[in-house]
């Protein structure tokens, strides 16, 4: 046997030899295409970090010409007005980026330093030796040239030198114009790129020098002006490649890296970055180093592995042998008897069943121990199984030697040896199997109890139910078999619930809790249900076994105590204990959302008088129909409450953010809510009419969030309005006065839109010499009780509720038909009308066609009409804003744009725009004289309109230094009290006329509305 065994122990070996090669031949061609990979990525990671050094120093070299460039020509045209080249404010023109690190030098003929912006003490330098100096001299076309790195003669630095060469009125050679660029400047630029422990980042000239590295060596070939270079590089710069990757490790601080180089189309120089192959290869030399352990447990696992199976091997040989041994000692009763009855042989659990010693029955009778068969059976049993050969199983009992008797069940079967058929026979002792089916049938009897039962496997498809089971769902034990429990859910729980259920009866093998399951009529009830599970003895789950009771009568109870906790009982709105709790919940809601919310405290008027004269009954009945009212006033009805007597309160939780707003719409709600409540109420044969008080408080915002004070504020409200003739009060005076005005506004301008109490006041527009070139028109509401109101108080609400399109429709028509009467009059055809527009105008979409019918119905003169919008009206729709300003400028509209500098407008739509004057904000022109930025935004607005070929006006101009300073920076159109105040038609063409009718008068010259600019 063990000569066999070889060729297998062999075939192991070889085997484990052979998966081990394969592993190390894996792992080797995995690190290998890992190592190409991440040198691959590491070539163009340093190719982007070069080409990004390229760009930023191009950029600063293209920001330093621009510069040149500029004082280039800011020198040639002092020339040509006659100025001296000294007079020249060099030091204004670099305040760039790099202005404060950049030397601007200026040139005469002979190359003598005459104008510096930074280093006077270097006046009277000479150029004259420098190459530049003469190619600029000697070539007129030569532009903007760049010096390789010099060291300055004077400081010591080290400079690139820019210049660029100015004429003289003649085109004459005139000197140069040079910008001195320090090396530190370029070291700053790469000094922020990400390259590592070991990473390197350098700018040299074409000589090679060092202009700048990061980081820094402190060593002879770290300084700038070294010339220096790994061997690879030399070889690229030679071969005339503008850019290129090489790998170098002959660097001057010995570390190998990856390099890329650049050219520069910008400067005389290149460009190298380096990553340190250290830090590179720091992820994949682990990978390596994971490869080699992974290989080394591999090589473990596999002689583990072989080894095991050997031992297998050599163990089911030895099991072979002791097979007759492990016979004997089986645990069932194995006896052989011969064709008599007699026994031959048994096992060692043969004798121990009947308690004799191994043996001691040997020859003995099968009537010795069987008591159950008589010799007819006993006989009819051999027979059939020593002829046919059928194997049987049948039960009986046997004879113990200390005289009891147990159940077994015996398997007998043939069995032949060669001396003759012999009966095989195993008897087992079943004495607890006989037990557990008793067991059975009693636990079938309970089962048949009046709680619901229900058995299912592991699927969880049904396998028995009960008789209590069938009359609690009204299914039948047909309809349920077979099925899933999932036909009783009623839909009230979601995925949650059940995944929480499912893992506490997985976790602890049961789970126990009150359930909605549905019936089968549809009718959905509250339920108990325990749900266990039964195990194997491997610890599977084989079944579920379910028991549920219906708990409505209970869980009836338990509402209906509930109610009476929570609920009034007359109107069946929760009382004050549960509004009290809502109230908390709305005051966290407020907090985190940081919105508003409200109590409203309704109180009936003279209930008590109705209780009285009528009756509690009738009462009762009014008290039942304000609930039913209030309900029908508010989003849901959780939000009313009965606090006791006739004293109701309504909670709002989802009001406006902004507080005016949120105050707008409790009184709206509480304006609906006395209006139901006045509505006659039906109290038996009798009606009757009611009033109510209203106080309202806020929380959330500035307002407390504690529950006990908005509900005492609006208590103390509502006694407020029952103290006055006001219905409604608000525990805010000063809110309840806003409310009210901003009310009463809404209110008046919808008659006032009616009745037509608008007019217009115009505001004259002069030029600097202060003649009138046009007016704004500006509305006004002329009320019949209150006097003139300010748009600044209508003109808002007008926008929110609407009414600003029928206004403004009326300020577009009236100021056509002033446009028309003035083009009948050379002295006034001149002028223009600027109407304003509102963002809700220009949203309509018939905006173009409104206008141009107007236009066409007043016959007004389109190109004396302006249209000022402001830059908030531009936020939204611009491309359809842009579209419609392009319809109406086909047809000779202006458009002005109002307030600029305010708003939110993007300059990449102003240039898009097409406008015909800009106005500055009188914010900025209130400030100008005192206010240094102010000062700065009205003059950089003047230079972008200059830029962009639009004239500007400044409005709000009040005084003769605000005028002066706008002057002297640019401004030459003009509006404000200064020149005139907004004035009705009549006053304004008064003093047209008085200018008319003057002496001297001419029709273009004699508008003055302000002494001209001295």
């Amino acid at each position: 046997m063990r000569h066999n065994l070889k060729p297998v122990a062999l075939l192991l070996l070889v085997s484990t030899v052979a998966l081990n090669l394969l592993m190390v031949i894996v792992l080797t061609l995995t690190l290998k295409a890992s190592h190409e990979r991440k040198v691959a990525e590491v070539r163009t990671q340093v190719a982007n970090l070069a080409l990004l050094m390229d760009q930023s120093m191009t950029g600063v070299a293209r920001e330093i010409g621009l510069i040149l460039k500029k004082a280039q020509s800011h020198l040639e045209l002092a020339l040509e007005d006659g100025d001296a080249v000294t007079d020249v404010p060099l030091y204004d023109l670099i305040a760039t980026s790099v202005g404060e690190t950049v030397n601007i030098q200026a040139t005469d003929v002979q190359g003598r330093v005459r104008l510096t912006s930074h280093t006077p003490e270097r006046l009277g330098e000479s150029h004259a030796d420098r190459d530049y100096f003469r190619t600029h001299r000697a070539d007129q076309q030569a532009g903007l040239l760049v010096s390789r790195l010099l060291q300055d003669q004077v400081t010591g630095d080290w400079v690139h030198v820019f210049s660029r060469r100015y004429n003289d009125p003649e085109g004459r050679f005139a000197g140069i114009v040079t910008a001195a660029i320090p090396s530190h400047l370029f070291t700053g630029l790469i000094s922020g790129l990400d390259l590592g422990p070991k990473g390197i980042a350098l700018v040299r000239d074409l000589d090679k020098r060092l202009v700048a590295r990061h980081p820094p060596l402190d060593a002879p070939p770290g300084q700038t002006g070294s010339i220096g270079g790994s061997p690879e590089l030399t070889e690229l710069l030679e071969s005339g490649a503008q850019e290129g990757i090489f790998y170098s490790d002959g660097t001057a601080d010995k570390v190998p890296r990856t390099d890329a180089f650049r050219r520069l189309s910008a400067l005389p120089v290149f460009v190298v970055a380096g990553l340190g192959e250290e830090d590179y290869l720091a992820t994949w030399r682990h990978d390596v180093l994971r490869a080699l352990l992974f290989g080394a447990l591999f090589l473990i696992v596999t002689l583990g592995g072989a080894t095991l199976l050997w031992r297998q091997i050599r163990t089911s040989d030895q099991a072979n042998r002791r097979s007759q041994m492990l016979l004997r000692h089986a645990s069932d009763g194995i006896h052989i008897l011969d064709e008599r009855g007699r026994l031959t042989e048994a096992s060692n659990a043969f004798y121990q069943m009947l308690g004799y010693a191994p043996g001691e029955l040997e020859g003995a009778h099968l009537t010795d121990w069987d008591l159950s068969h008589s010799p007819a059976e006993r006989a009819e049993l051999f027979r059939r199984t020593l002829q046919r050969g059928q194997t049987t199983t049948f039960e009986t009992s046997y004879h113990h030697r200390d005289g009891h008797s147990f159940p077994v069940e015996v398997t007998t079967a043939r069995l032949d040896l060669g001396d003759g058929p012999l009966l095989f026979n195993a008897a087992r002792d079943i004495t607890e199997r006989k037990k557990a089916d008793e067991d059975l049938r009693i636990a079938a009897r309970a089962f048949e109890s009046q709680v619901g039962m229900l058995i299912t496997d592991a699927e969880l498809r049904i396998l028995r139910c009960n008789q209590a089971f069938c009359r609690i769902t009204g299914y039948t034990a047909e309809e349920v078999i077979g099925q899933h429990p999932t036909l009783l859910q009623s839909g009230r729980h979601d995925q949650q619930f059940y995944a929480d259920m499912w893992a506490a009866i997985n976790r602890h093998g049961a789970w126990q809790g009150e359930i909605w399951n549905k019936r089968k009529n549809g009718e959905i009830y509250p339920q108990l249900l325990s749900i266990g599970t039964v195990s194997n003895d491997q610890g599977q789950v084989t079944h579920y076994v379910a028991s549920l009771s219906d708990i409505s009568a209970r869980k009836a109870t338990e509402e209906q105590m509930r109610t009476l906790a929570f609920y009034d009982s007359l109107t069946k709105l929760p009382n004050r204990r549960l509004f009290i709790e809502r109230l908390e919940q709305a005051l966290e809601i407020a907090k985190r959302r940081q919105g508003y919310g409200a109590l409203l405290v309704v109180d009936l008027d003279d209930f008590k008088t109705l209780n009285d004269t009528e009756g509690y009954h009738a009462g009762d009945h009014m008290l039942e129909q304000v609930a039913t009212r209030l309900i029908r006033c508010v989003p849901h009805k959780d939000a009313v409450a009965r606090l006791g007597g006739d004293e109701f309160v309504v909670l709002l939780d989802h009001l406006s953010q902004h507080e005016l707003e949120a105050a707008q719409q409790a009184e709206q709600l509480g304006q609906q809510i006395l209006q139901e409540l006045t509505r006659p109420y039906q109290l038996g044969p009798n009606v009757y009419r009611g009033t109510a008080r209203i106080g309202i408080a806020f929380f959330g915002g500035r307002f407390p969030i504690s529950s006990a004070e908005p509900l005492k504020r609006a208590e103390l409200a509502m006694s407020q309005a029952k103290g006055t003739n006001n219905a409604i009060a608000f525990f805010d005076p000063q809110m309840q006065a806003q409310v009210r005005e901003r009310s009463e506004i809404d209110a008046g301008l919808r008659v006032a839109v009616e009745k037509r109490q608008f007019l217009l006041h115009y505001q004259p527009q002069v030029d600097d010499r202060g003649e009138l070139i046009g007016v704004e028109a500006l509305v006004r509401w002329a009320h019949p009780t209150q006097g003139m109101i300010s748009p600044a108080r209508f003109i808002p609400v007008a926008e929110d509720n609407g009414l600003i399109l029928p206004i403004g429709q009326w300020v577009l028509e009236t100021a056509c038909r002033q446009l028309t009467q003035w083009a009948g009059d050379d002295a006034t055809a001149h002028l223009t009308i600027a109407v304003n527009i509102s963002a809700r105008q220009l949203a309509q979409a018939s905006f173009v066609e409104q206008v141009l019918a107007t236009l066409e119905r007043t016959g007004a003169p389109a190109r004396q009409l302006k249209l000022e919008l402001t830059e908030s009206a531009l936020v939204h729709e611009i491309e359809s804003i842009i579209d419609k300003m392009n319809r109406l400028k086909a047809h000779g509209v202006g458009f002005s744009l109002d307030d600029f500098g305010t708003g939110y407008s993007s300059l990449a739509y102003l240039k898009r725009l097409p406008l015909d004057q800009l106005k500055i904000d009188q914010s900025f022109v209130r400030d100008i004289s005192s206010d240094g930025n102010s000062a700065d935004i009205a003059h950089t607005i003047i230079l972008l309109a200059e830029r962009m070929q639009i004239p500007v006006l400044a409005e709000g101009v009040e005084t003769e230094q605000q005028r002066a300073a706008l002057h002297e920076r640019g401004c030459r159109q003009y509006q404000g009290y200064l020149f005139g105040r907004p004035a009705p038609i009549e006053e304004l063409e008064s003093t047209l006329l008085t200018a008319r009718t003057g002496p001297g008068y001419t029709v273009r010259e004699n508008l003055p509305f302000c002494s001209p600019p001295r």
